[in-house]
């Protein structure tokens, strides 16, 4: 997800697969294992989103620092698309 702005809730989930594989690589294991736990959580996208979102804004820091140069843009858009989709 590269310098692209969020758009829709597959853009959202991409950016947690590529980004859980760098948290595995960089000693954040249980960082990716929360995330792992929002992608399957509920049964409502919603739900999954939300947790995302909560997660991004918890741990923002480590996120900025993993994802380097582009790592506030694409917290910033998660945190964005997701409170457009519940209407905030």
């Amino acid at each position: 997800m590269e310098d692209q702005a969020i758009k829709t809730a597959f853009d959202v989930y991409e950016l947690v697969d590529g980004l859980k594989t760098e948290l595995n690589k960089n000693g954040f294991t249980d960082l990716a294992a929360e995330l792992d736990d929002a992608m399957h959580l509920g049964s409502s996208g919603l739900e999954i989103l939300g947790a995302i979102r909560n997660i991004f804004v918890e741990h923002r820091a480590d996120i900025v620092k993993l994802l380097g140069p582009r790592g506030e843009s694409e917290v910033n858009s998660v945190v964005s698309f997701v409170d457009s989709s519940f209407g905030l």
